[in-house]
């Protein structure tokens, strides 16, 4: 990443799909999505700051066959504050305008 606010990005995309783990008929999704946004949390929001880029992210969400996902779409501004985030990790889609200059966020 620090190449990246080196060479004048304005906003960086990460596209996650990390899986929960144990056995999927007793996993707790709650506790899923809040391990994931506090992961997102303690590393975008630190490395949107350092590199004074935007962040946006995009979580899968839902099951497959042997895998759960926990959701959660995010946006972090380049002084590290979480300017918005999703209520919970149900699956869907979330179409937000980002103004760059003012840092406005608003959904479509």
């Amino acid at each position: 990443m620090p190449r990246a606010g080196r060479q004048g990005v304005q906003i960086v995309f990460e596209l996650a799909a990390p899986g929960l783990y144990g056995e999927q008929t007793t996993r707790d999704w709650r506790s899923g999505y809040e391990w994931w946004e506090g992961e997102c949390r303690k590393h975008l929001s630190r490395y949107a700051q350092t590199y004074g880029f935007w962040i946006g992210v995009a979580t899968q969400a839902g099951r497959t066959v042997d895998e759960d996902f926990p959701g959660g779409g995010y946006v972090f501004a380049p002084n590290g504050e979480r300017v918005y985030a999703t209520t919970d990790g149900s699956p869907g889609a979330v179409y937000l305008g980002l103004d760059l200059g003012t840092g406005h966020v608003m959904g479509l």
